[in-house]
């Protein structure tokens, strides 16, 4: 049996996606533009776009979570980037779609200097990540058209099986030393990994335990990743990233733990479904998922 952390992949980013049935993803990626509504957790209350974007433009870090395999929520990706591009052009693109092994050829996909069947080779992307590419196709030509900065941010994924399969005492000495520090005390972040993860057989022993490892791995890396690009002496003034959605939700992943190395202020945009909006407003201001819910209209 694969292991969980195959599971938090599927279960935790995917959760709710459909599939297009007449339009092509990439279609459907393209086609996103302004969004019908835009909701503001704090307040429960709809917000106009242009005030929607006004506060993104003040932040350093816009983290837009996504269902891997849904395009409408790539289309907001794309939409999203496409605005705070057009605003400031020192911006960076921080994906967990790609392991940090792979940043070279990251760097000359950006510069122009390769094609996207060369990317998908040197980075591995269909054996490490799989999700149709299509999907990313946009985001990523927007990028090299324009000369962005495209970072992985991803753990190399056999750290991540390693962890989640005998724990962080199992890695080698250089496995252990690419990673950074970690928190494994905090108990909001264990509340909503276990709300989110179901556990299943792994369930007895240690299992879980080793799990939640993987995911603090995953996110302190993924966290670090984007505080150590914005600290860089020629870094970009802001970075725009993009991550399942439990990597996200509540600031409590990537965005707290990039925040403790220095990549603040950031905002948090979910995309989602009518049934889900009226979910997330029926929970207490803190409480809610995001600081902004871009409604799908489904």
């Amino acid at each position: 049996m694969r292991l969980a952390v195959v599971l938090l992949v599927v279960c935790m980013g995917c959760a709710g996606a459909i599939k297009p049935d007449t339009e092509t993803a990439e279609s459907i990626v393209r086609s996103q533009t302004a969004p019908r509504s835009v909701v503001d957790a704090a307040s429960g209350r709809s917000i106009e776009p242009e005030a929607f974007f006004a506060i993104l433009r003040t932040k350093t870090v816009v983290y837009v979570g996504e269902r891997h395999d849904d395009p409408a929520d790539h289309g907001v990706q794309y939409a999203i980037l496409r605005q705070l591009h057009r605003d400031d052009a020192s911006l960076a693109i921080g994906m967990e779609m790609f392991q940090t092994p792979f940043q070279d050829p990251l760097t000359k996909w950006s510069a122009g200097l390769i094609d996207e069947t060369v990317l998908r080779r040197e980075t591995e992307y269909d054996d490490r990540w799989g999700f149709d590419f299509s999907m990313y196709r946009p985001i990523l030509e927007y990028a090299r058209n324009r000369g962005i900065e495209v970072v992985a941010l991803n753990t190399p994924r056999e750290v991540v099986y390693a962890v989640a399969k005998d724990g962080l005492d199992s890695l080698s000495v250089e496995q252990a030393s690419g990673l950074p520090e970690l928190d494994l005390a905090n108990e909001q972040h264990r509340a909503l990994f276990d709300s989110e993860f179901d556990a299943g057989e792994h369930a007895a022993g240690d299992g879980v335990d080793r799990y939640y490892e993987a995911q603090v791995v995953w996110d302190e890396t993924m966290g670090s990743r984007v505080a150590e690009t914005l600290s860089r002496l020629d870094g970009p003034a802001k970075m725009i990233v993009f991550a399942g959605r439990v990597h996200v939700k509540r600031g409590l992943g990537i965005p707290d733990r990039a925040a403790m190395r220095g990549a603040t202020p950031y905002a948090v945009v979910l995309p989602v479904t009518d049934k889900e909006l009226k979910a997330e407003l029926k929970r207490p201001p803190g409480e809610r998922s995001a600081d902004f819910f871009w409604a799908l209209g489904r």
